[in-house]
C-alpha cells in the first residue's frame, strides 16, 4: 500500500486501476447469413468468444456503417459482455472522417451522441465511456463551448461516463491541453513514432508515453498501439512490432504514467480479413525474415541521415580467412536518380562495401566482402548494414531488403533474420525519417499476434 502511494503521488503520474484497460476496437464482424429482417447483424457470439480468448477486458465498438450497429449494441452486444466481464466504449467517427466513416444514427450531432451512450450505460454499466476517432483534427467542430454543452449533458444522465477522445502526440499543443483537457477524462493516444509516420520503430514510445504523462497529471492515458496497418505507411506492422509496443505499453501501465493498452483493430476472429496476411506480404529472399531500410514518400531526408542494423560476431579461433556474404535487393533501378540512397555494410564502423539503390536491376543479387585483411589482429567484430543518405530528397521512396547472410570465420547467430528481437537491440538511426527493421512474415498473423497479446493480457 505505501509503494502504491508513494507512486500515485509523483508528478506527473495517472491513476490507473490494474490491471489497466485492456483490449482492442474496431474491427467488428456480422454474422455471415441475414436474419429474418434480411439483415447481417453483428455477430456477438463470435466477437466476445474472441475477445474472450485474448484476454481483453475492454472493447471499443465503432459506430459505422447502418443504424444496425447501435441497435445491435444496445440489444445484445452489452448484455453479452457484461456476462463476459468486458468493458464497453463507444466510437464515434468525426467529421474529416466522413469520406470513409459516418457514425449512425446521429451523426455529427455529438451532443445527441453524449445524451444517448449517457442514457444507454444507466441501463448497462459496462458501458463505461465513449470517444471520437481523431477528435484533434476537428477542433472547429470541437470548441470547448461545444465539448461543455457534450459534457454537461451526459453527466446529468451519468457522472460516471467517461469521454476519452483520440488525440495524435503531436496534437498536444499547449494551447490543446490548456482549452481542451480540463473537459476530458482520459484521451486515447495512437503511437506512431511521430514526427515520422511508421509501424516499425519503437524507440520513441517511452519518451513519448512520459512527457505525456509529466503534461497531462491526472489524465488517463491509453495507449494504443497499430496491429492493423497505418495508412501512408510503407509497411504492416508485425507479430514482432505489435508485441514490443505493448510489452513497452504494459509497463508503463504498472508505473502508473499509462491506464492501459488498447490495440487498434487486433484481428480477434478468424474471419476477419486480416486474420491471414497474404504471401505478396513476405519479400524476404527465403523463409520469413529480412532486414528493410525504408524512406518513404513525400518524406525529407537530408545528407548524412542513416538507419543501421549492427550485430556483434565471433571469430573462429584460428581462422585462416575472414568473410561476409550476403542477397541485397531494392525497389529501384537503372531508371532510377543516383547519388541519393546508398546501401552500405560497415565494419567496426568502416565502410567496407556499398552500392547506390540506382544500381540495382529490381532483383535480389549477392555481395560478397573478403575482410581478412581488416581483422588482422582484431579481438572484436561488428557488422552493420545501413542504408545512407548521401543527399538528402523530398520523395523518393525505397525499400532495401538485406536476407541470407553467410559468414567465413566469423560466428552470428540468426544469418536469415527469422527472430526479429534477435535484430531488434541493434538497430540504430540518425536523422529520424531513415528507419530499418528486422520484418518477419506471419501468414498466420491474428492467430499468432492474439496468442502474444492473450499472454501480455493475463499477466496484467
Amino acid at each position: 500500500m505505501v509503494v502504491a502511494l508513494m507512486v500515485s503521488m509523483l508528478p506527473g503520474v495517472t491513476h490507473a486501476q490494474a490491471p489497466g484497460a485492456l483490449g482492442t476496437a474496431g474491427n467488428l464482424i456480422r454474422e455471415t447469413e441475414p436474419r429474418a429482417d434480411g439483415i447481417r447483424h453483428v455477430d456477438t457470439e463470435l466477437m466476445i468468444a474472441g475477445l474472450k480468448a485474448i484476454k481483453a477486458n475492454t472493447y471499443v465498438f465503432p459506430m459505422a456503417g447502418d443504424n444496425v450497429h447501435w441497435e445491435d449494441l444496445r440489444n445484445e452486444f452489452l448484455p453479452a459482455a457484461a456476462a463476459a466481464g468486458i468493458n464497453v466504449w463507444v466510437l464515434v467517427y468525426s467529421p474529416s472522417q466522413a469520406g470513409c466513416c459516418v457514425s449512425r444514427p446521429y451523426k455529427h450531432d455529438y451532443v445527441a451522441w453524449a445524451r444517448e451512450i449517457a442514457t444507454l450505460s444507466r441501463t448497462h454499466p459496462n458501458l463505461i465511456g465513449w470517444t471520437v476517432d481523431d477528435y484533434a483534427y476537428d477542433l472547429k467542430t470541437f470548441t470547448p463551448g461545444y465539448v461543455k454543452q457534450m459534457r454537461t449533458v451526459a453527466r446529468a444522465i451519468n457522472p460516471s461516463l467517461t469521454f476519452v477522445p483520440t488525440v495524435y502526440y503531436s496534437q498536444f499543443t499547449d494551447a490543446f491541453i490548456a482549452e481542451q483537457i480540463p473537459l476530458l477524462e482520459g484521451v486515447i493516444f495512437p503511437f506512431r513514432d511521430e514526427p515520422h509516420r511508421d509501424t516499425s520503430w519503437t524507440w520513441n514510445l517511452s519518451y513519448q508515453v512520459k512527457h505525456l504523462a509529466q503534461r497531462l497529471p491526472g489524465t488517463d492515458v491509453y495507449l494504443m498501439p497499430y496491429a492493423h496497418p497505418l495508412s501512408h505507411a510503407a509497411q504492416k506492422p508485425t507479430v514482432a512490432y505489435v508485441e514490443a509496443v505493448t510489452k513497452k505499453g504494459l509497463e508503463h501501465v504498472r508505473t502508473g504514467e499509462l491506464s492501459g493498452v488498447l490495440q487498434y483493430k487486433l484481428p480477434f476472429v478468424s474471419r476477419d480479413t486480416g486474420w491471414t496476411r497474404p504471401a505478396s506480404d513476405n519479400l524476404a529472399r527465403t523463409g520469413n525474415g529480412r532486414l528493410s531500410f525504408v524512406v518513404q514518400t513525400k518524406t525529407v531526408t537530408k545528407a548524412g541521415m542513416w538507419c543501421g542494423a549492427s550485430r556483434q560476431a565471433q571469430l573462429t579461433p584460428g581462422a585462416g580467412t575472414y568473410g561476409v556474404s550476403f542477397w541485397h535487393g531494392d525497389d529501384r533501378g537503372p531508371d532510377s536518380p543516383a547519388g541519393y540512397h546508398v546501401k552500405q555494410l560497415l565494419l567496426n564502423g568502416k565502410v567496407v562495401w556499398q552500392q547506390d539503390v540506382a544500381a540495382n536491376d529490381h532483383a535480389w543479387q549477392r555481395a560478397t566482402v573478403d575482410l581478412t585483411a581488416e581483422l588482422a589482429g582484431a579481438n572484436s567484430v561488428k557488422l552493420e548494414w545501413r542504408l545512407y543518405e548521401r543527399k538528402g530528397v523530398t520523395s523518393y521512396f525505397t525499400d532495401v531488403s538485406v536476407d541470407d547472410i553467410v559468414v567465413t570465420g566469423l560466428q552470428l547467430s540468426d544469418p536469415g533474420v527469422e527472430n526479429a528481437v534477435t535484430w531488434t537491440a541493434g538497430l540504430a538511426r540518425q536523422g529520424g525519417p531513415v528507419y530499418c527493421s528486422a520484418q518477419v512474415y506471419h501468414q498466420n498473423y491474428g492467430a499468432d499476434l492474439g496468442a502474444r497479446i492473450a499472454t501480455m493480457y493475463a499477466a496484467g
